[in-house]
């Protein structure tokens, strides 16, 4: 290359910032300490610890960052110191609700007491039926209870002997129904005499009618017999109510004996747990309706599981004769054990039904299920505050759910089967969630917003939601009051997403903290890299890393933040490379990864993903795409841009063209045309037009046709990065210059004339650098970046040996001219007092064309389009 503007090139230290090792102050990381806490991120961990700090539920805390940044790794960190100066919250428990069993209650206990609470209940129902049993199985109770009974016995036995009496006297016999008695007319007898003597003697008792005898008596008999069916309807209507008065009043005065009795064998039981929970009113409330629906239960609890509770009545005796005239087990069961007998002062059982029908009872196993205590969340008492991370946040694992079971082919539930998630958990101290995940689950942040709104987590199931579920199968159990403080990672997008779609999301999460990409590259931050590259080493079970391969480790940190000042905070990525590193190490059996071994990583994971861009350069090779890296010509500029496919990027040069001619149409770009550029890279090309109307259209109109085109790219261009390399494309078609086509340009310019910066700049320089390697560096290649993209230089080693070499130049710019000297060899010439250009500048020439162009238009007498039209300066 010729001796023009050497001082714009750059130096090959200037390519690369070179980690030294020995300022890095150890052999191996086998002597360093763990990673320690993250540093570079003062900013986020200042948020992080002001919304932990803060009591107020709205301050919620919402992490952003990438993934891989260790954003999740500092949370857990920052949450669990907070957790620890926070004691254990409380122990929460479901019990029955004896007055609303579908609304079982909530008891908060201290920290530990919860299990233990359980234990407690669960010993005083077991004392409770021993005591019960053994006063219910007393000689005195017996006793006690028939001296009760016995007169309602008697009294009952009388009017069934009148009743009986009378129905005979009429010519009937009693049978019981399931509801009442009914009278059965009885073959006629000879002579009133042989019926009353039938009357006192059972065993000459005559037979029922049937219904064919009685169909065969003359009707006049038929008549008498139904108006004496009447009389014994009669006659036993007007008994019953007697009978049942009687009943209700011994069952009154035996279960009054019962409740005394019960009362005073389970009162003393209650005595060290309520001395125990005595502070807490909730729970002594609820012991005190648990002693009292255990009282009403003392039947059923203190029978066996063989046993018929104590005021069943009797089991019917194998001896006892089926009876024609004896009810069925209903209203009438009073006459039928007055009837047959039994009730001597022998049987510990009295003749009149004290209770209701077992049937309708709850069993044994109910009652005792009914009194158990479910744990819900349960924390030992030296424990911290909770710290849960829910990594699949569905709706019921987050308020938790109600489990069902069958019984006798119905579905039932009870508050034992209330399932805790992942609100109750973390109640009283921290749950942190993934915020894309929240977002993707049904419901899931609806649960967590109303349960930071009302400050309640409120348990339901699959339960009421299951089809032909009934209504009495399902709970309502009471809310638990919430002290949840929730932490959500996520990145900026689904930040942005949750507050467009609830407004609400700012009120409760009050709090953002920012993890950045990058990090300041300093000793301090070098030092972190190495530390955290020996602690993944260890962890792995890899060998340690030499400084000469953290120090590779850290300058490829450097190359991913695209800045030779910072390093990438990707520490999921600086993990892989240390792996990737240790696994070769491994293979050659080195005793430490060095950084031969971290160079073969990087390389070996640039194989595995380069596929399309190795096609993309085959194509430039074999001349498939038009990349020219040698000769000159006119309009033609190399531009580079950034291609992104899956994971990998990589630059790729492009042709860029330029046309132009006289006319009004201005500046066209065929990719804003044919709608395949976006909103940048068509702001760059209209800032091309303002450019050529500030320098050269000051004495007459711009009667420019231009059109720019990026030659066989069919992706779309976004982005101003090649609008320099447009502008340079422009001025070489209108000044007739021929441009150097061994050199690619990357950088956007402003209207004045001024090269700004750009992104990817390392990656493009390389793509470029791939294409003249591919066919053979002359000396002469390189690339036109912008000066203010110097620092975001970090090129591959055999790059920078390629500069160093002088096979290869990158220069660093600041305006056109400085660029357009560079590409063309001539100069671009500044104006003088009056405005003029030195003969032969690209300014000059370019100047002369545009006012031929304007002269030539108006001599054809093509019309001015109006004001605001492309190539018209107002």
């Amino acid at each position: 290359m010729n001796g023009a503007r050497r001082d714009l090139e750059l130096a090959p230290e200037q390519l690369r910032r070179i980690t030294d090792p020995a300022a890095l102050g150890f052999e191996t990381t086998a002597t360093l300490p763990p990673a320690g806490p993250m540093v570079g991120q003062a900013r986020a961990m200042e948020a992080i610890e002001f919304a932990l700090a803060m009591a107020d539920r709205r301050y919620n805390l919402y992490v952003t960052g990438e993934p891989g940044s260790g954003r999740l790794t500092a949370v857990m960190a920052a949450v669990r110191a907070a957790a620890g100066r926070r004691g254990a919250p409380s122990d929460w428990c479901y019990v029955e609700n004896f007055e609303q069993p579908e609304q079982p209650r909530a008891l908060a206990l201290s920290a530990g007491a919860g299990r233990p609470f359980a234990h407690d209940v669960a010993a005083y129902v077991a004392a409770c039926r021993r005591e019960l049993r053994r006063a219910f199985t007393d000689e005195t109770y017996f006793q006690h209870r028939a001296s009760l009974v016995k007169p309602f016995e008697r009294r009952i036995g009388d009017l069934w002997d009148a009743l009986r009496g009378e129905a005979l006297a009429l010519g009937f016999s009693l049978r019981g129904t399931a509801s009442s008695l009914v009278p059965v007319p009885l073959r006629p007898t000879p002579t009133p005499a042989a019926a009353t003597a039938m009357a006192g003697d059972d065993a000459a008792e005559p037979r029922s009618l049937t219904e064919e005898e009685f169909e065969a008596l003359p009707p006049p008999q038929q008549e008498a017999i139904r108006q004496r069916h009447t009389l014994a309807e009669e006659a036993i209507h007007r008994m019953l109510p007697r009978v049942r008065a009687l009943e209700d009043e011994a069952r009154t005065r035996v279960h009054r004996l019962d409740h005394e009795i019960a009362v005073r064998a389970v009162k003393h039981l209650a005595d060290d747990l309520h001395q125990r929970y005595g502070a807490n009113k909730p729970v002594v409330a609820y012991l005190h309706q648990l002693a009292a629906d255990i009282v009403a239960h003392a039947g059923v609890l203190s029978a066996t599981d063989d046993d018929r509770p104590a005021d069943a009545g009797p089991a019917p005796r194998d001896d006892e004769p089926a009876r024609d005239d004896q009810p069925a087990e209903s209203d009438a069961d009073a006459l039928e054990l007055a009837a047959s007998g039994d009730g001597d002062d022998g049987d510990r059982s009295s003749g009149v039904p004290l209770g209701d029908d077992v049937r309708v009872r709850p069993a044994l196993a109910d009652l005792l299920r009914r009194y158990r205590v479910q744990p819900l969340v349960t924390h030992p008492a030296s424990a911290a505050a909770p710290v849960v991370q829910e990594p699949n946040p569905t709706y019921q694992r987050l308020i938790g759910r109600i489990e069902y079971g069958m019984r006798a082919g119905m579905p039932y539930t009870d508050h034992l089967m209330i399932r805790p998630g992942a609100l109750h958990r973390a109640n009283g101290g921290f749950l942190v969630l993934h915020a894309r995940d929240v977002l993707s689950q049904s419901s899931a942040w609806d649960a967590v917003k109303r349960m930071l709104r009302f400050g309640v987590i409120t348990a339901e199931g699959a339960v009421g939601e299951m089809p032909g579920m009934p209504a009495g199968a399902s709970l309502l159990p009471e809310p638990i009051p919430a002290r949840v403080k929730v932490v959500l990672v996520g990145d900026v997008s689904t930040y942005v997403e949750l507050a467009e779609r609830d407004p609400d999301f700012h009120q409760l999460f009050k709090v953002r903290a920012d993890f950045a990409s990058e990090m300041p590259r300093t000793p301090e931050t070098e030092g972190f890299y190495a530390r955290f590259a020996g602690e993944a080493a260890r962890m792995a079970g890899a060998a340690p890393l030499t400084v000469a391969a953290v120090a590779q480790i850290i300058e490829e940190g450097s190359r991913w933040a695209d800045d030779q000042e910072r390093l990438s905070t990707s520490l999921g990525s600086l993990s892989d490379l240390t792996l990737e590193a240790g696994h070769w190490a491994g293979r050659e059996g080195a005793a430490a990864t060095d950084r031969a071994h971290v160079s073969q990583a990087i390389a070996n994971r640039e194989r595995r993903v380069s596929l399309v861009a190795d096609h993309v350069y085959e194509m430039i090779d074999d001349r498939e795409i038009l990349i020219d890296t040698s000769g000159a010509v006119v309009g033609q500029v190399n531009g580079l841009t950034v291609m992104t496919a899956a994971e990998h990027t990589f630059g790729r040069p492009v042709r860029i063209t330029a046309r132009t001619a006289p006319g009004w149409s201005g500046v066209v770009d065929i990719e804003r045309e044919i709608a395949m550029s976006g909103p940048d890279h068509s702001r760059g090309v209209l800032i091309l037009s303002g450019y050529l109307l500030g320098r050269f259209a000051q004495e007459f109109p711009l009667a420019l046709a231009a059109s720019l085109c990026f030659e066989q790219m069919y992706d779309g261009v976004d982005g101003d990065s090649a609008s320099s390399a447009e502008l340079y494309a422009l001025l070489s078609s209108l000044s007739g210059v021929e441009v150097r086509q061994s050199l690619a340009v990357t950088g956007s310019v402003n209207q004045r004339g001024e090269i700004q910066a750009v992104g990817g700049v390392t990656h493009k320089v390389e793509g470029f650098f791939r294409a003249c390697r591919a066919r053979g560096l002359t000396g002469e290649q390189g690339v036109l970046i912008p000066r203010a993209n110097v620092r975001h230089l970090m090129l591959r080693e055999d790059v920078v040996d390629a500069v160093r070499r002088g096979a290869f130049h990158l220069y660093a710019v600041s305006t056109i001219d400085e660029g357009i000297e560079l590409l063309t060899g001539i100069p671009a010439g500044r104006p003088d007092a009056s405005g003029r250009y030195l003969e032969g500048t690209i300014s000059a020439r370019v100047g002369q064309t545009l006012r031929a162009y304007s002269e030539r238009v108006r001599a054809a007498g093509v019309p001015v389009p109006p004001a605001g039209r492309p190539g018209w300066s107002r």
